[in-house]
């Protein structure tokens, strides 16, 4: 895949991802599984702040940078922790957690591809 293509795709993944992270915090919530926990919103609103500030730098330094593609892959190593402390609550939907997991994992596989590949 051409690296420009590449490191714009996921840029504007992310700031679609955090965008909807800040707006709607909750649904975001339901929509992995999350059961609603006390100060889960604030939280999410902080990913969703982390991922638009990840998918400007994408796009602003575009494939030759390889900063902001580990700035991605520490955001989803954090994700994926909390995504698993959150599984633990009674009312959590595990499988849509772990199904949030796998993507986790597919576009952590990505965000290292493209570090790689736009390191020196």
């Amino acid at each position: 895949m051409d690296g420009h293509r590449l490191s714009r795709g996921l840029g504007l993944f992310s700031i679609g991802l955090g965008a909807a992270e800040l707006a709607v915090p909750a649904r975001v919530a339901a929509l992995v599984g999350i059961a609603p926990v006390r100060g889960a919103r604030p939280v999410l609103r902080a990913l969703g702040a982390r991922e638009i500030v990840s998918g400007a730098g994408l796009l602003a330094g575009g494939p030759r940078r390889a900063l902001p593609f580990w700035m991605r892959v520490a955001g989803d190593a954090v994700d994926v922790g909390l995504l698993l402390w959150a599984a633990r609550a009674p009312r959590t939907r595990r499988a849509r957690v772990i199904a949030a997991v796998a993507a986790l994992a597919g576009i952590a596989a990505l965000d290292i591809y493209a570090a790689r590949r736009a390191a020196p």
